[in-house]
């Protein structure tokens, strides 16, 4: 805002159509700018500020319409026909706590929560870690106004009603849930960046703490975590349970597969040993069937010799006995006689006889008997 002296120097200046008072008279509007502004052209940007040029004229040549200068130090600029203003681009934490403390900018009142089930529920102390961005210096001032006027305008506004969206998509049961509200809090960081980077503010962090109920809520939800903790200890037990149960099987298949495994060298062993007995007994067998056959064709070849031997004495002999039949058969009927005589004759004194007759009569078997026996 220019001084009202200032004002009325500059138009009795212009309305002066003589050249010759013009220049004088701007060096006294300038001399005479600086002392009222009290800064003389020169200001100071101290470290986590950043300074935004202005030109007061609309002319080119006092430079742009804005002009962010984040460079530290000593900064010049015209008076009256430049303004310049300062604007923090530190990092800053904004609190929502209590009722705010007055004259905090960074402080307001705490947030409270309207939840999809209908229940109430705030949070006692959150922390919105923000900063301005050094670049978007101009777009802040222009966009809510000099000094601190954006935390309100812009930061406090916003972020209230994000958060109040992002978490009230919960019932109180699952916002309770630390992390249900973790999700959220990511979320609603993306969505206020995305609300607020257009204006130049930048949100780098939110500290979210445990949110808070009605006494009767949080008497339910204490109860519920306990449920829900009795629950997760009871499926620990069975889980440790099912484990204990499943080493014990476990347990038990080695056993019993390592006396399987015994019992199955075992029998490989008892087959093995069948086996080299079967093949002991059949060698045996071989070398016997190999010797009987060996007996049996010795035995064979000698009876065969011994037969062979046989038919030529026997021939031999029936050739004898042939040459004495036939010699004997040339002697005539003397020999025939000769023998009947030899070998006949003696038995006939043994020899009775009685012609027989067939009987008319039965034949007393009794006296048949007295007479053979007599």
């Amino acid at each position: 805002m220019a001084n009202p002296k200032i004002e009325k120097l500059v138009e009795r200046l212009q309305s002066l159509k003589s050249t010759r008072w013009l220049l004088p008279g701007l060096a006294l509007l300038l001399v005479l700018s600086s002392i009222f502004s009290g800064s003389f052209g020169f200001v100071e940007v101290e470290p986590g500020e950043a300074a935004v040029v202005y030109n007061t004229t609309g002319v080119g040549v006092f430079g742009p319409d804005a002009k962010v200068v984040r460079d530290q130090g000593t900064l010049t600029y015209i008076p009256f026909f430049q303004r310049v203003e300062i604007l923090g681009v530190q990092p800053q934490v904004m609190v929502m706590e209590g009722r705010g403390e007055s004259g905090n900018p960074n402080s307001v009142s705490l947030l409270t929560v309207r939840a999809n089930d209908g229940s109430n529920f705030y949070f006692e102390r959150m922390e919105i870690h923000y900063q301005v961005m050094p670049d978007s210096a101009d777009v802040v001032i222009q966009k809510n106004g000099r000094d601190d006027g954006y935390k309100q305008r812009a930061l406090a506004v916003h972020s209230r009603e994000i958060l109040r969206n992002e978490f009230g998509r919960y019932s109180f049961l699952e916002v309770a849930k630390p992390s249900t509200y973790g999700k959220a809090t990511a979320l609603a960081k993306q969505k206020l960046n995305d609300r607020l980077n257009p204006l130049g503010i930048q949100v780098t962090q939110i500290i979210t703490p445990k949110p808070r109920f009605q006494q009767k809520v949080e008497t339910a939800i204490e109860e519920r975590q306990t449920a829900e903790q009795e629950v997760q200890v009871q499926k620990e037990k069975r889980n440790r349970l099912t484990a204990q149960a499943q080493r014990l099987v476990q347990d038990v298949e080695q056993s019993k597969n390592a006396e399987y495994q015994g019992l199955v060298a075992r029998l490989e062993g008892e087959r093995r040993a069948a086996e080299n007995t079967a093949i002991a007994v059949r060698r045996d067998a071989d070398k016997y069937a190999i010797d009987t056959m060996a007996q049996c064709t010795a035995y064979r070849d000698e009876k065969v010799r011994l037969a062979q031997a046989n038919e030529i004495a026997y021939r031999k002999a029936a050739e004898g006995l042939a040459a004495k039949i036939a010699a004997v058969g040339n002697r005539g009927a003397d020999v025939l006689n000769l023998e009947v005589a030899q070998h006949v004759f003696p038995q006939l004194e043994r020899i009775s006889a009685s012609p027989y007759i067939q009987p008319t009569s039965p034949i007393d078997l009794r006296y048949v008997e007295r007479k053979a026996g007599e």
